[in-house]
């Protein structure tokens, strides 16, 4: 009955909207074809206005005839690009449309070239003096004729054509207003119809009503037998609120048989009033079943966690109560209730233990700026030192040492840094070390400069080192570390180091090759812990601490080392380098690991 004159109203609004489109296009395109063809006489008339005016200035020379002339300079142009955007692309009228401008300019162009005859012609005396001009005036008037003739006929095709579109235009006008009349008069039908079929749907219905309530009977008896069968206790309440249904579940919770609470209050069976609940919820308008947690009786008096949900049948104001023994469910709260506590206890001991290594790392950070404050003062006090001696010696000195001494200050400068570098290593994973792009060979040089290995080294660089954006201080870091360990622990002075890189996807792995007296493989975890070293500080001066510092740095950015090396045959020391650096919250989970 809804469905029959809603379709007829979707389909008159489908039908009103489609012929409203239809005929805004068709006037639109009508529209466009009349302007079109207004244009089109504008511009001939403004071409034939032209020629007119420079007639009456040829005939009296009198420049107030090419007051239509030059209006026709500057509108014919206006006319031709009005004319190109309202014609469309690629049609036909656009071919003849390109001819028309053609003439049009071609037209004005010798009209032109008269009016600059005759102007030169009378530039030195104020008069004409035609004699020597006249025949070649007379021949451009007789090309502007043909040429204007031609620009009639091409203007009468054109507007011949754009006529013919426009007639087309108005008859798909027509014919979208006839097809809207009979749209409209079918819809009137189609309601008429659908009026008489809704009323016929009305007498049905009575019927189907009947039918209902029948059904309605067989499925309250459907709805017991349900209620027998199902594992959750199930209990039916009449329209007095009294126990009606008690299916054997239910009695198995409680201890009752189903004639011993028949008749009686849903309350009996409940440490609380459920049905007090269920009312103050029915008057606050609340949606669907309610449920409670409550706490069950049962026959010999013995509690039970239960969870109780009541809904509404809607079979002759019947409620369904449904009753679900919670006990197991209860234990498994508290087990997990005691779970938690136990990791809330374990989240206060954690936090602990952060406050405390905060507190160390601000120590341990104050401990590195006191020390590098140490460091730089007679870094400081050699840099000016060696300023005093050079402005106290003056022309004393020669060229050479004033190189040296330029040296010395470029020296402590880059010792300067390198501290600085190794103050901001210390705030690793507490502070953000900047990125850069770094060309690794340019890298290496700087260092191979710092360490100023002797002259009897041959370091070898393989070629084409990558270029990429990495954090270069701690790079550098590691590579002058492996390469001063390479020429610090080498047996002999004329010592080979190779310095080789390879690819390996999301990694660069970097290779520091030296051919020295070799590492024995029980040490090689040995070596990468802090201060650990495998000769006596008395017999080689050493830190221990330089491998372990490469580890650290190797590891923090997402990296590996790792050595090759047998005793007497040189040792390689690879570490792979992220050709994108991790996050910062990646780079503070690998920190605290």
């Amino acid at each position: 009955m809804i469905a029959i004159p809603s379709v007829c109203i979707a389909i008159t609004l489908a039908g009103w909207i489609w012929s409203w489109d239809s005929a805004t296009i068709a006037q639109s395109q009508s529209d466009v074809s009349q302007q079109i063809i207004l244009e089109s006489n504008t511009l001939l008339v403004e071409v034939l206005n032209a020629e007119t005016g420079v007639r009456g200035y040829v005939i009296t020379t009198n420049p107030a005839f090419l007051k239509p002339y030059d209006q026709a300079q500057q509108q014919v142009p206006v006319d031709l690009k009005k004319l190109h955007t309202l014609v469309q692309e690629g049609s036909v009228q656009s071919q003849r449309l390109e001819k028309l401008t053609q003439l049009s300019q071609k037209r004005l162009k010798i009209l032109e070239q008269v009016v600059v005859l005759i102007q030169n012609s009378t530039e030195t005396s104020g008069t004409p003096a035609l004699n020597g001009q006249s025949a070649k005036i007379s021949s451009l008037i007789s090309q502007g004729k043909l040429l204007m003739d031609e620009l009639r006929v091409t203007t009468e095709q054109f507007q011949k054509a754009e006529r013919s579109l426009l007639s087309q235009y108005n008859q798909e006008k027509n014919r979208v207003q006839d097809s809207t009349h009979l749209l409209l008069w079918a819809a009137v039908v189609a309601s008429i119809l659908g009026t008489w079929l809704s009323m016929y749907l009305f007498s049905d219905l009575d019927n189907e009503l009947r039918n209902r309530e029948r059904l309605l009977r067989e499925s309250r008896s459907m709805l017991q037998a349900i209620a027998t069968h199902v594992v959750d206790g199930v209990i039916i309440l009449d329209e007095d609120r009294r126990i009606e249904l008690f299916n054997p579940t239910a009695s198995k919770l409680f201890g009752y048989e189903a004639l011993e609470v028949r008749g009686k209050r849903l309350d009996m069976l409940f440490a609380d009033t459920v049905m007090k609940n269920y009312e103050e919820d029915k008057k606050s308008q609340f949606i669907g079943s309610q449920k409670w947690k409550t706490m069950g009786l049962r026959k010999i008096g013995s509690p039970f966690p239960a969870e109780i949900s009541i809904s509404n049948l809607q079979v002759e104001d019947r409620l369904i109560v449904i009753i679900r023994d919670i006990s197991q469910f209860e234990d498994a709260q508290a087990k997990l209730q005691a779970r938690a506590d136990e990791l809330v206890r374990l989240t206060a001991m954690f936090a602990q233990t952060n406050s405390t290594l905060e507190d160390r790392n601000q120590e341990l950070e104050q401990f590195a700026y006191v020390a590098s404050h140490d460091l730089k003062a007679p870094l400081r006090a050699i840099a000016n030192l060696s300023e005093w001696l050079e402005e106290d010696l003056g022309e004393q000195l020669s060229s050479e040492n004033q190189h040296q001494m330029r040296l010395l200050r470029g020296r402590v400068q880059r010792m300067d840094a390198l501290i600085n570098a190794l103050l901001s290593y210390s705030r690793i994973g507490r502070s953000q070390i900047p990125l850069e792009i770094v060309n690794v060979g340019e890298l290496l040089s700087e260092i191979l400069d710092s360490l100023n290995p002797p002259l009897t080294f041959v370091i070898e660089i393989q070629p084409n080192m990558p270029v990429f954006h990495t954090k270069r201080l701690l790079l550098r870091q590691v590579f002058a570390n492996l390469i001063s360990n390479a020429i610090k622990h080498h047996d002999r002075t004329n010592g080979h180091i190779t310095i080789a890189w390879r690819d390996q996807g999301r990694f660069y792995e970097f290779a520091v090759r030296d051919d020295g007296h070799g590492i024995a493989e029980q040490y090689h975890d040995r070596i990468f812990v802090i201060f650990q070293t495998l000769e006596a500080r008395d017999t080689k001066e050493g830190t221990g601490i330089g491998l372990s510092i490469v580890k650290k740095i190797v590891e923090t950015e997402g990296g590996a080392v790792r050595v090759e090396s047998q005793e007497g045959n040189g040792a390689t020391f690879y570490f792979t380098w992220l050709k994108e650096a991790l996050p910062a919250q990646s780079l503070l989970k690998t920190f605290a690991r």
